[in-house]
């Protein structure tokens, strides 16, 4: 259980990374009138980190290899778990 919640994190991290790395190259010669550098590179870190990982995850479907770049070519799983929902109007 704890493994796949490792990869499950490590499986965001690595796109956080990618995402991160588009906002720094996009510090380093992008201007904008009105709008700050700071601003431009966390819409670059939003922007990039949600196409990489959403295109690998649509592309790990067809070629499961190309799921190295998301950090592993394993997929999580989940069990589902047998508890019973928590009530707290009783």
């Amino acid at each position: 259980m704890f493994h796949q919640w490792l990869l499950s994190l490590w499986r965001t991290v690595v796109p956080s990374l990618v995402g991160g790395a588009l906002g720094w190259l996009a510090l380093r010669g992008i201007t904008i009138d009105g709008v700050t550098a700071d601003q431009i590179s966390a819409g670059a870190v939003v922007l990039g980190t949600g196409l990489y990982y959403g295109l690998f995850r649509a592309l790990e479907q067809r070629w499961p290899a190309l799921g190295v770049l998301l950090g592993s070519t394993r997929q999580p799983s989940y069990a589902s778990s047998q508890h019973r929902p928590v009530r707290y109007d009783q």
